[in-house]
Order: structure tokens, then C-alpha cells, then sequence
């Protein structure tokens, strides 16, 4: 035990000495987690909240003009446009300003539509009631809904679909009143529909929540384990430089003297880097929780399961540490190790989901993401801060990113084998 807390001193004065090695691991993630965020604060609104230019003419004072009017603003989609610098426009100038793609839909309803379809009620409902085999001439009730031509038509569908849908209802309604209205004339006992609602069906739309991967998290909740695991795996680079500076400089040649195994001189290096991950790690959640609503963004909720979170960095950290052990003990230089480990990481974080979202990629490549180890630490931390998860839920993704730390450390002791051998 003595050795090996000589050997952890001898990793930390190392440790304490590179000054760019320190910066590299806090500073630069700190700095990339605050901007990214920013800068990616747009991308996320526009996935999650879509906000389509509208320019809507009501000329009708009735129940359908209101309804209509009340119903698309509430629904949070359109950005409604009612007037041209301060005048209502005609037909023919909102037809022009929804060809020209200044709005993606125009919707015109013209003065005394709700009463037109209030008399066309009544009288079909009276020629109802006097047994007339023919129905009464109707008025024609039109509203005009212009689409810009370059509108999928899955989007037009939907937009004529919610207005039929609400058009109809207040159809219902008058229906209803007036038989209603009808019958309390011919009938000696007054009849009431007020506490009856066409509305019986009732939908609660709910997220499905199998694993989570289909949920869309916000710049913080995505940016904060991102560039935490992006910082974790930064470590290969000072991991692998101390290791090859060692063997180049002879420190390494002097260890082998003291009565240690090779094992546990990668242990003190791994123990010791473990350390600096974990505290990395911390560091990052503070940022996301302190300093993030300084700029304006959500602050992180950690959701209800440290033990998770403290589970998936430890993982991490150890997949980390064994990638950067096994570069530092197969690359021959310090420069052949900076190189390879910095590139090699900069593309697992590509196809693992730390610069662009998994759930905006194409399925090719999100089957391909799941081949880095920092796709698998991603997806753990999304579950914990979307879903709530807890530790039994995160354990699939902590046992492939410790997988892929022990056969990184495997190959390194076995590289070393081999290499004194030759030697």
C-alpha cells in the first residue's frame, strides 16, 4: 500500500505540472459548454416549437369568426398576422401576400358567416319538423383558405382538417338549439341541452416513454453531459503524454526498480485521472446548474437519482482511462499519441451524439453512434434528466462504456507484455 501511494504522489505532482494538460481538461470544456449551448438555443426551439407565419382576415362578429380566431392562436403554432400596416386586407391583397411566401397560410371569413349558418339551421331543422321530404334552399357560407403552393400537403391536410373539425361543432351546436328551440314550442314540458357537450371523447396524449431515445431535450439538458463526457475523454491526451514522456525521459525505467508491478503503476495513473473525471464532472453539473440561467437558458435539473449520475460519470471516467492508457502504451511518441487520441475522440463524440443530436441524425448513422462509448454515456444521462431514471435503468449503458474501458487496459497490459519481450 505504501508503493502505490508513492506512486499516486508521483502521478500527481505530474498531474500538478502540466499546466496546458489542466487547461485542456477544465477551462476549454467549461467555456465550449457555455457556448455551444448558446449557440445551439435556436436549433432546439425550432425542433421543439414550430411557429408558422399566418395572416388571418376575420370580418365575422359571429361565434364562428371568434372561435376560429381564439382556437388557432391557443394552439401555439401560427404567428397570426391580422393587418398591412394598420389596414385589413381585402381578399385579393391577403391572396398576393400568401403567394409572394410571405405567409405560409391566409385564412379570410367574411362578414355574417356565423349567421348564414344560423338560418340554414333553422330552416332545415323546421323543414324537419313539418315533415318536408325536400330540404329548404341553404345560403352558401364560404370562407377562403389560401396556401402557399409550396406546402407539403400533409401540412394542408391538417390545417383544413381542424377547421372542418371546428366549423362543424358550432354546426352541432346551432343544431342543437334550435331542435331544441322546436320542441319546447309543441312540447308542454320544457326541454333543456345545456349540460349536454358533444364533447364525450376525451384524448390525453401522453409521451411514450420506452427508453427515452425518441424525447427531445433542451440545449442544456443535451450540451451539459455532452461536453461532460467530451472533457472525460479529453484526459487520453495528458493520460497518454505522461505515460510515453515516462518511458522516453527514463522515470519509467527507474519505477520498474521499486517493487511494483506494471498493473499497478496503470492503477495509480488510472486512480489518480479518475479523480480529475469525477471532478470535471462536477464541475460541469455546477455550471449547468448555476450559471446556464445567467445567459438566459433553463438550469439543469439533476432529476431524482445521483447514485445514477455518480454511476454513469465512474463508468465513463474508466472507459476513458482505458482508451487513453492503451494509446499511451501502443503510440511511440508524445506526438503520435496527442494526434491519434485527439482525432480518435473528436470522432467518437461525432458519431456518438455530442456535436450533432442522436435524434436529428439518420438511422444509418445512429446505428453507427452506437459503436462510441460516448453514445452510451449520453444516453444514460438523457434517461436520468429526462426520464427520472434510476440506477437500474442506466446499467445497460454503464456496462458498455466499463467494457470498452477493461479491453482498452487489457490490451494496454498486453501491449506492455509484448513490448518488453521484443525489448
Amino acid at each position: 500500500m505504501r508503493k502505490f501511494r508513492y506512486l499516486l504522489y508521483k502521478d500527481y505532482l505530474l498531474l500538478k505540472r502540466d499546466v496546458a494538460g489542466l487547461l485542456l481538461m477544465f477551462l476549454m470544456p467549461a467555456i465550449l459548454v457555455v457556448l455551444m449551448a448558446l449557440l445551439q438555443e435556436s436549433t432546439f426551439q425550432s425542433i421543439a416549437d414550430v411557429s408558422v407565419p399566418m395572416m388571418l382576415v376575420n370580418h365575422d362578429k359571429g361565434e364562428l369568426g371568434s372561435t376560429i380566431d381564439r382556437e388557432v392562436e391557443a394552439s401555439g403554432i401560427f404567428k397570426i398576422t391580422r393587418d398591412i400596416d394598420g389596414s385589413i386586407p381585402t381578399l385579393e391583397e391577403l391572396e398576393k401576400e400568401v403567394a409572394s411566401s410571405r405567409y405560409v397560410i391566409g385564412i379570410y371569413i367574411p362578414e355574417n358567416t356565423t349567421e348564414s349558418i344560423r338560418r340554414n339551421v333553422a330552416r332545415y331543422v323546421l323543414a324537419t319538423f313539418s315533415g318536408a321530404t325536400d330540404l329548404p334552399p341553404m345560403d352558401n357560407v364560404n370562407f377562403v383558405v389560401f396556401v402557399d403552393p409550396t406546402t407539403k400537403a400533409s401540412f394542408y391536410a391538417t390545417i383544413m382538417s381542424t377547421l372542418k373539425e371546428k366549423t362543424q361543432k358550432i354546426e352541432f351546436t346551432y343544431i342543437m338549439n334550435e331542435i331544441t328551440r322546436q320542441v319546447n314550442e309543441i312540447s308542454p314540458i320544457p326541454i333543456s341541452t345545456l349540460g349536454f357537450a358533444g364533447e364525450q371523447v376525451h384524448i390525453d396524449i401522453r409521451d411514450a416513454r420506452l427508453q427515452g431515445k425518441d424525447l427531445v431535450p433542451n440545449p442544456v439538458q443535451h450540451n451539459i453531459p455532452a461536453w461532460s463526457l467530451f472533457a472525460i475523454f479529453f484526459v487520453v491526451i495528458s493520460l497518454s503524454g505522461s505515460i510515453i514522456r515516462e518511458r522516453q525521459d527514463g522515470s519509467f525505467s527507474r519505477l520498474l526498480t521499486m517493487p511494483c508491478s506494471y498493473t499497478e503503476y496503470l492503477l495509480s495513473k488510472a486512480f489518480t485521472f479518475i479523480v480529475v473525471c469525477l471532478i470535471q464532472f462536477g464541475l460541469m453539473l455546477l455550471i449547468g446548474v448555476f450559471v446556464m440561467p445567467l445567459f438566459g437558458l433553463d438550469s439543469l435539473n439533476l432529476g431524482t437519482s445521483p447514485l445514477a449520475l455518480i454511476l454513469l460519470a465512474l463508468s465513463a471516467a474508466v472507459s476513458a482511462i482505458g482508451y487513453g492508457i492503451a494509446i499511451g502504451n501502443i503510440a511511440n511518441t508524445y506526438h503520435q499519441s496527442s494526434v491519434f487520441g485527439a482525432i480518435s475522440v473528436v470522432i467518437m463524440a461525432a458519431i456518438g451524439g455530442i456535436w450533432i443530436p442522436t435524434f436529428i441524425m439518420s438511422e444509418p448513422m445512429r446505428k453507427i453512434g452506437m459503436l462510441s462509448p460516448l453514445h452510451w454515456g449520453l444516453s444514460g444521462f438523457l434517461d436520468v434528466f429526462l426520464l427520472d431514471a434510476g440506477v437500474r435503468a442506466v446499467l445497460p449503458e454503464c456496462g458498455v462504456m466499463l467494457l470498452f474501458g477493461l479491453v482498452c487496459f487489457a490490451i494496454a497490459v498486453s501491449f506492455n507484455y509484448r513490448r518488453r519481450l521484443d525489448v
